[in-house]
């Protein structure tokens, strides 16, 4: 009883925290966006970015970040941004910050070429970091600064271009020692993702498939470094081979153009282009406004594990979440086409097939749906970019995955270990089915792999109609495997290699607009609404959430056991 009235108390505590903070940051949001105004902007600006760490992508607001007056644009919006920078006559150049970045390598590939479009349009682009990579590899964030015009790095820094790796753990000897017998199945060998709790090893297909997508990034990686810094391919591969640098070393193998402090990268910069002021990006993108009239894009967010029912954008991709978003992009009379910006390793194949079946609805209805694939749209991600009238890839976006996987770990052998009896009542032949205390018996195993066989084939069915292949061409890219986007676009599972830039060009074809026309991109769901704001601190403050489902299960009953269901990863 004690542990009951604790735990009731501390989740009603928990609650109340979260309703207090909620009502602060809804009214502070309201409150900006209704008093603050829009930034002015100057005559002459330098732009000032911060690349370091990470660019969220999921879209919605920023609630913390409001609070503390840090709140950072996302990937997208600083890929527009820079866009629009590279046609602003106001913009003399960027300053930039940057570390070992986390972005994800197609995503990086993205900002290297939004560098390359506001260079080629005469603006500056300088760039500086502490360190690439400090204790570990500083290959992304040295890979987006080869875009820039000038590579600056603090003094004691490193460059830790130490080429790429691939590190998988192999659990099944530690689930045998504890008595845990994992059960998969899967459609078909490329299918690799349990393979870490069913294998001692990679298995041989899971090696060659890796192999290939480690060369494939490896190669582009070396060429983009070749690229940005003028240097030829057999001097990249030694220099790869050869690091991690210290600056004055890197100094000297001229993939460093200056050793220096931010401020004195800063103050060069100022001394370039003396009349500008310098603006954050975020309040550049903030300040510009599309003033005449231009065709209606629907602009959605996709990000994260597929999943049914209604999720927050910032935790994964709820099916009906982002059905309700294609579904108000279809009723809008003022909407022409929908631009999903796609970055999924899948998850549940029925939510799957529900967030296809939105996007069919759009197409008939002749609303033209234009999938940009960021660094993963895999599996579930591919069913349902595979319904799109075009996909776009980056060289290094890991796509395909086409086929099911299932499984269980079954704990009759833990429980024997520690001494645990279980009681079983059942009614029904396969009532048993989802119990994690016992394998599949025959007849189970036998329904589970009938499953398995529907999805696969539905799967293949769903690529072969969306991208006009014979059951034939869908087979030799299907049984799991991955890919990146150099490769998927050998074998036409996606349309052309880009990110959001060229998504937009796509969009304007199939518009019949011009290839410089203006679109009025527009968030669906529209961000800022009570909901969001809700849902945003949700994610926030997930940690006392879970501290709350903790306390609650102190003082609870015990869940009931079930299997992970069926799904597309």
């Amino acid at each position: 009883m004690k542990r009951f009235i604790v735990g009731f108390f501390a989740v009603i505590g928990v609650i109340a925290v979260m309703l207090v903070v909620t009502v602060g940051v809804a009214g502070y949001a309201v409150w900006q966006s209704l008093v603050v105004p829009r930034p002015e902007l100057p005559e002459r600006i330098l732009l000032t970015l911060d690349l370091r760490g990470t660019l969220d992508n999921a879209g919605g607001p920023d609630p913390v970040g409001l609070l503390t007056g840090e709140a950072r644009p996302g990937l997208d919006e600083v890929l527009l941004a820079l866009d629009a920078a590279a046609v602003d006559p106001r913009v003399a150049g960027i300053v930039a910050r940057i570390d070992a970045t986390a972005h994800g390598f197609a995503a990086a590939e993205e900002l290297r070429a939004a560098i390359a479009r506001l260079r080629k349009a005469g603006k500056r682009a300088l760039v500086h970091a502490e360190s690439f990579g400090e204790g570990g590899p500083g290959n992304e964030g040295y890979f987006v600064a080869t875009a820039f015009e000038e590579i600056w790095m603090q003094p004691g820094g490193l460059v830790a271009i130490t080429g790429l790796s691939v590190e998988m753990p192999f659990l099944r000897g530690l689930l045998d020692r504890i008595g845990v017998a994992p059960e998969v199945l899967r459609r078909e060998v490329y299918k690799t993702a349990f393979e870490s709790f069913t294998e001692r090893a990679p298995t041989a297909a899971n090696r060659e498939m890796m192999e290939a997508i480690l060369d494939d990034l490896f190669a582009r990686f070396r060429e983009g470094i070749g690229e940005g810094r003028g240097l030829d391919p057999a001097t990249v591969a030694r220099l790869v081979d050869e690091a991690p640098f210290t600056g004055e070393e890197a100094l000297a193998a001229d993939l460093l153009d200056r050793i220096g402090y931010y401020d004195e990268m800063l103050e060069a910069a100022r001394t370039a282009v003396p009349e500008a002021e310098e603006v954050a990006l975020g309040d550049y993108a903030a300040a510009l406004a599309n003033g005449e009239e231009a065709p209606v894009v629907a602009f959605v967010h996709a990000s994260g594990t597929i999943l049914p029912g209604a999720i927050p954008a910032a935790e994964g991709i709820g099916s009906e979440t982002l059905r309700e978003a294609l579904d108000a992009a279809l009723e809008d009379e003022q909407v022409t086409a929908v631009l999903l910006r796609l970055d999924s390793p899948g998850g549940s194949a029925v939510a799957s097939i529900s967030i296809a079946r939105a996007i069919d609805r759009l197409r008939a209805a002749g609303k033209p749906v234009v999938v940009s694939m960021v660094n993963t749209a895999a599996s579930g991600g591919y069913w349902i970019a595979s319904r799109a009238d075009r996909i776009l890839a980056s060289p290094a976006t890991l796509t395909g995955s086409i086929g099911v996987i299932s499984g269980k770990p079954v704990l009759a052998g833990l429980w024997r270990k520690l001494e645990i009896g279980w009681a079983s009542l059942r009614r029904g032949r396969n009532a048993g089915i989802w119990s994690l205390n016992e394998p599949y018996d025959a007849a189970a195993r036998q329904r589970m792999e009938r499953v398995l066989d529907d999805l696969y084939a539905r799967f293949k069915a769903t690529v072969a109609e969306g991208r006009a292949l014979s059951p034939e061409e869908v087979e030799a890219v299907a049984k799991g495997r991955v890919w990146t986007g150099r490769q998927a676009l050998e074998r036409r599972l996606v349309d052309r290699l880009g990110g959001l830039h060229e998504a937009l060009a796509e969009l304007r074809s199939l518009l019949g607009l011009e290839a410089e026309a203006a679109l009025d991109l527009r968030p669906f769901p529209p961000p800022g609404g009570p909901l969001e704001w809700l849902l945003a601190l949700r994610r926030e403050f997930g940690g006392l959430l879970r501290l709350a489902r903790e306390l609650r299960a102190v003082a609870g009953p015990p869940g009931l056991a079930s299997a992970p269901p069926i799904t597309v990863r």
